[in-house]
């Protein structure tokens, strides 16, 4: 509130007079060099009197705040000698029980019985000074929380623009706060599809805890983001928008996607393991079950393996499995799955495929693997070549067990027939060509 003060003309009334304001809602009070002469029943509420003996003939000293005596007092004397209006001015004042309380005063010259007096109007203004300190030291400690916190708070509106961002988003994204707030949310999301996909989950459940996202940063890497957001609604129960946080886990996901591909790797040739062969096997039994995709499963079996560890050594042996994993990988499409069962064992599934088709890719890999010499130090291994077991998915087959025991069969039928070549299941050997 301003100081600013103005004369006025100087108007008069009898202490009988002031009996009129007892009526008013708000606190009136009358004094005379610093005596108070007149309190109306509001302002003897604020001051906690009991009775009127408790502030008529008082000091109006008595009741101000230490503090801020040398101010009112000023404006006290400066209303008395220049007969003006004092704008309103907050301060603080004891009450008849000991009470601090704030309040909004407003005084004007006056002749009190023919002398000069002072007439003013006053709000107690305590509860609303105590909720502008509480809501002052909550900003404060918002503030240092959202000045401390590594992980990014965020507010957005229904039409999704950021309407506040916390400054922890400059050491992630690379922006500055206000860079950001104004702008629309989802142009920091490389697939605009993920924003919505967020939006729509908060408007339908009202929340999301962990919520999986990507953002783009400045120097335009893409992040990984983990999001626990709430929905906003305004008076109506509408929808005004999002709030909450969220967090930088690149790091979690590249350890998560090392730790997934440890446990589905061979760690020897680097190709698929046992375990995910197997469930990759299942899902691809799933889907031939629900679309009826012709689907080939093969067997493959490297032939007189142990022979080659027992004249070359292992670290030979290990050397054949890992070229032949990349020799049978260089020959098949992104859809086939190529994993390595155990020993020298593999299995190949190939899927929205024929018998023709995988009897040709057989041969294939029978002829590379046959014509590819083994080096291993000063060693050469020539006779490296496999035996194929392979058989169809079918509509009896209820697990991956039952196929696996036919392209067993029929991998049978291929060492057995002279190894070096394919055999179908239930089917006539079909030789290769080396």
């Amino acid at each position: 509130m301003g100081d600013e003060i103005t004369p006025v003309r100087i108007s008069s009334l009898t202490i009988e007079e002031c009996a009129a304001f007892d009526f008013l809602p708000t606190a009136v009070v009358v004094f005379e060099s610093d005596t108070i002469l007149y309190a109306n029943a509001v302002a003897r509420k604020i001051f906690e009197a009991d009775n009127t003996d408790q502030v008529l003939g008082h000091s109006v000293h008595e009741f101000i705040y230490p503090l801020d005596q040398e101010r009112v007092v000023a404006r006290i004397r400066r209303a008395e000698t220049d007969n003006v209006l004092n704008p309103p001015t907050e301060f603080r004042i004891y009450t008849c029980r000991h009470h601090v309380r704030v309040i909004a005063l407003t005084s004007q010259t006056f002749l009190v019985n023919s002398r000069i007096g002072l007439i003013a109007t006053f709000l107690d203004m305590t509860e609303r000074c105590a909720m502008e300190e509480r809501l002052r030291k909550s900003d404060e400690q918002f503030q240092h929380l959202m000045n401390t916190m590594q992980d990014v708070f965020y507010r957005t509106d229904a039409e999704g623009i950021t309407r506040y961002v916390s400054p922890s988003v400059l050491n992630i994204l690379g922006y500055q706060p206000n860079e950001i707030i104004g702008l629309p949310a989802a142009v920091f999301y490389p697939c605009e599809e993920d924003r919505k996909a967020l939006v729509e989950t908060i408007k339908t459940q009202g929340y999301v805890r962990d919520f999986p996202g990507q953002m783009q940063c400045r120097d335009g890497r893409v992040i990984d983001i983990s999001i626990s957001s709430t929905i906003l609604l305004d008076e109506m129960g509408q929808y005004a928008g999002v709030e909450g946080i969220w967090r930088d886990i690149t790091q979690r996901r590249v350890l998560e996607r090392k730790l997934e591909q440890l446990a589905s790797r061979d760690e020897l040739t680097g190709i698929a393991n046992r375990r995910y062969s197997l469930e990759e096997l299942e899902k691809r039994l799933s889907r031939y079950q629900r679309h009826g995709r012709e689907t080939m499963v093969c067997i493959l079996d490297l032939d007189h393996f142990k022979k080659i560890n027992d004249q070359h050594g292992h670290l030979a042996g290990d050397q054949v499995l890992r070229e032949f994993s990349q020799l049978v990988q260089s020959e098949l499409r992104s859809t086939d799955h190529f994993g390595r069962l155990g020993g020298e064992e593999f299995l190949l599934v190939c899927e929205d495929s024929s018998v023709a088709n995988t009897t040709l890719l057989a041969n294939r890999i029978l002829q590379k693997v046959g014509s590819h010499p083994v080096h291993v130090n000063a060693q050469t291994i020539t006779y490296v070549t496999v035996s194929i077991g392979a058989t169809t998915m079918e509509a009896r087959d209820t697990s991956s067990s039952n196929i696996l025991s036919r392209a067993d069969d029929a991998l049978y039928k291929a060492k057995t027939a002279g190894r070096n070549r394919i055999c179908w299941f239930a089917e006539i050997p079909v030789r290769s060509e080396v």
